[in-house]
């Protein structure tokens, strides 16, 4: 039987969280299972991980297969999983998240009485004991439509929410930066320039872990690794001139806004969080390369108002004082007023 959906787990070190993953994956429906391909590419894990994977390879050997691998970080797993990838679906599920198991199975259901280039489900953001701290929650109307026809309800897009069509990488420039983390938005950006066609499934299907320590997201992390940030971030804007070149179907606007506000989020921490480690000279280096590369995109910076309470455009402050500390003054402030008037 033809695969319906392929996973790629990405997995380095993850046995501590891998068993939840997998056995969310583990599917009573015979006819589903038949239809399902897991990929677990275990990235060189030092740990148990492999051994954990090859027993679910044992145990379902139709549904489960591991591919070990040296060390190349989250984007060498994703590019080695388009490779190995058979289903008409493809989506990526992190070793440290899981499925919720029952709305899986009815969503393999409704891929398979859907034909579309992306598929949008909600998802749950949980806490270590799976308590859910947020939904995000699309609301896109039955049926199929463009990404032009759904307008800015597609900018606050997850990877967690996506599932492509496999086929729209076929003849793509896509290759996801190897060596480094943070290289998820890659796999919300070039792709869109295929999607013609895509629908919404209301109903949460990913539950992504958060608070985990370690974790890219972790503030601490961030500021280390600020230069993986960075690069990934040049690699999508690369990506933009690909597209600028070989069309971006219906996804222009998609594209140019999550390009500026990616931009937006890294300067305004570095100049915000100072504190947790990030370097003035990563900050001046990257804003130096804006400027050279698309005068626009660095004028559209300037103008965004990063506060809307205060109206304040610490980017703007920044580039006329080069002065963080203030800037971090006033933050501080704001988030003090707030607390006092509006108790937020």
């Amino acid at each position: 039987m033809n695969k319906l959906l392929t996973i790629i787990i990405p997995t380095y070190n993850m046995q501590d969280y891998l068993h939840r993953c997998l056995d969310s994956l583990v599917l009573k429906d015979e006819q589903l299972k038949d239809c399902l391909e897991v990929l677990v590419i275990n990235d060189g894990s030092k740990d148990k991980s492999s051994t954990i994977a090859h027993e679910y390879e044992a145990n379902y050997p139709n549904t489960f297969r591991v591919i070990d691998k040296e060390n190349g970080n989250y984007g060498s797993c994703v590019n080695r999983g388009l490779k190995e990838a058979t289903g008409k679906y493809i989506k990526v599920l992190d070793a440290d998240d899981w499925f919720d198991t029952m709305n899986f199975e009815k969503y393999l259901r409704f891929l398979d009485t859907t034909d579309v280039d992306l598929v949008l489900s909600d998802f749950d953001n949980v806490s270590e004991d799976g308590t859910v701290q947020k939904t995000h929650s699309y609301n896109i109307p039955e049926g199929q439509w463009r990404i032009s026809e759904l307008g800015d309800a597609l900018y606050d897009m997850w990877m967690h929410a996506v599932t492509y069509r496999r086929a729209i990488f076929e003849g793509l420039n896509y290759h996801q930066t190897e060596g480094i983390s943070y290289t998820d938005q890659e796999w919300i950006f070039l792709p869109m320039s295929r999607v013609k066609s895509l629908c919404g499934y209301p109903h949460v299907v990913y539950k992504y872990l958060v608070g985990r320590e370690g974790q890219t997201v972790d503030p601490k992390v961030f500021a280390k690794n600020i230069s993986q940030e960075i690069r990934s971030w040049k690699a999508q804007f690369e990506a933009w001139n690909y597209a600028t070149n070989n069309g971006y179907g219906d996804a222009e606007l998609y594209m140019w806004y999550r390009l500026k506000s990616r931009a937006i989020y890294i300067e305004t921490n570095m100049i915000l969080n100072y504190k947790a480690g990030f370097r003035e000279a990563e900050l001046r280096a990257f804003d130096e390369y804006v400027k050279k590369n698309n005068e626009s995109l660095y004028a559209q910076m300037e103008n965004t108002v990063q506060r809307e309470s205060l109206k304040f455009r610490y980017i703007h402050f920044w580039r006329i004082w080069h002065c963080r500390p203030i800037a971090r003054f006033i933050y501080k402030t704001e988030s003090v007023l707030k607390r006092k008037l509006y108790g937020i």
